[in-house]
């Protein structure tokens, strides 16, 4: 660990834009600790900061681009609890966050930088000592910070423990996100079970109806496990590159055709697109969100019945891939669809992982599902 230093007298040219760094806001957003109620664990640790520092004030102040919220917080005033936090107009912990490393004043109401912040004044902040607070991904999502209404000279260890307690807060972020994705991918799990029983079961019956004897039918099933099967070592690769963290590509036009070919008997599917590679933890992320939308066409939609079509084709700009999903045939089914978990998957593969956008229109001839996705979320 750094030794602290004193903030800087200016704030520099890439303050704000390390405030509003895209990476660093989305691991914020994914902690879901801003505007949260009180967690024994945060507030346990500002406890023992108040404790073993011997502060005033302690606070776990989280910062996004343009407020700092604080989390846990031991020795405020009533307003300022009821409050839960300020504008950066009266924040020293974006400086922490934005320099990336401890921060100490000894007595702010002289400090070029810090003398007009409104904390000064309004709110009786004179001596900070901040270290920042690390998201999974090393992003600094805010500060844990020890205040004083009167100068202070910090010492080295009132320093080291307020860095010991920050990895305890780190530690928790972590262990709450990973709780919480374990749960995620047991629902998934759950939720791909329960599907592939309704995709074999909706291929016997379509199988049945275009099967000639019984060992038509045998043989057609089993092209279209070998299909499904295809589809799986394609995505694996890119799933465990997703994990080891390489930079595998797939090509977004066999993609989309292994993934839904399976789902195919006899019905029109139309593919068509520029040609287009996408990294390993987007193609993960757009495979999981094709895949229930396949699923869900076979149960509900076009893919069910002998006459539906099925067009999906793409275009790429400056900035997104634009993916058009459109069905025809089975309108009242497609409404209804997709929902409850399945729905929560396409939000979490397009808006949560890729970035992107969805837009759901029904017409007579059936259902419009368009995905805007931003290239920069397609690299990696």
């Amino acid at each position: 660990m750094s030794e602290f230093r004193s903030f800087p007298d200016h704030a520099g040219p890439g303050h704000e834009a390390a405030l509003k760094k895209a990476s660093r806001l989305a691991e914020l957003e994914a902690t879901g600790l801003m505007d949260s109620l009180p967690e024994e664990a945060y507030d346990r640790a500002v406890r023992l900061a108040r404790k073993i520092v011997g502060s005033s004030v302690g606070i776990l102040s989280l910062v996004d681009g343009e407020r700092q919220f604080f989390k846990a917080h031991e020795g405020l005033d009533d307003e300022m609890v009821e409050a839960g936090g300020t504008p950066l107009s009266h924040s020293f912990c974006q400086y922490v966050v934005s320099e990336g490393v401890p921060l100490a004043v000894s007595d702010a109401r002289e400090h070029p930088l810090l003398k007009d912040n409104g904390a000064v004044e309004d709110l009786g902040v004179v001596a900070y000592l901040g270290v920042p607070v690390r998201g999974p991904s090393g992003e600094v999502l805010g500060s844990f910070c020890a205040i004083e209404d009167s100068p202070q000279d910090w010492t080295e260890d009132q320093l080291h423990a307020l860095h010991d307690l920050a990895q305890m807060i780190e530690a928790a972020i972590q262990l709450t996100q990973a709780v919480e994705e374990r749960q995620l991918i047991v629902d998934e799990l759950n939720h791909r079970v329960k599907n592939l029983f309704t995709v074999v079961s909706g291929m016997i019956r379509i199988s049945r109806r275009e099967a000639e004897d019984a060992t038509h039918l045998a043989e057609i099933l089993q092209n279209r496990v070998q299909a499904l099967s295809r589809a799986h070592q394609l995505i694996a690769p890119a799933m465990r590159g997703a994990q080891d963290g390489e930079g595998a590509q797939v090509d977004l036009a066999e993609l989309v055709d292994v993934l839904v070919e399976p789902y195919k008997s006899g019905q029109s599917l139309t593919v068509d697109g520029p040609a287009q590679e996408i990294g390993a933890k987007a193609a993960t992320s757009l495979a999981l969100a094709l895949h229930e939308m396949a699923t869900n066409s076979s149960k509900y939609g076009a893919m069910g019945v002998d006459d539906g079509k099925l067009h999906i084709f793409w275009t790429v700009n400056d900035a997104a891939l634009i993916l058009d999903w459109h069905e025809e045939g089975r309108v009242e089914q497609a409404k209804g669809a997709p929902s409850g978990f399945g729905s929560r998957l396409l939000q979490i593969s397009i808006e949560g992982q890729l970035g992107g956008t969805m837009e759901s229109t029904f017409e007579s001839d059936g259902m419009r599902r368009r995905f805007t996705l931003p290239l920069v979320g397609l690299e990696d």
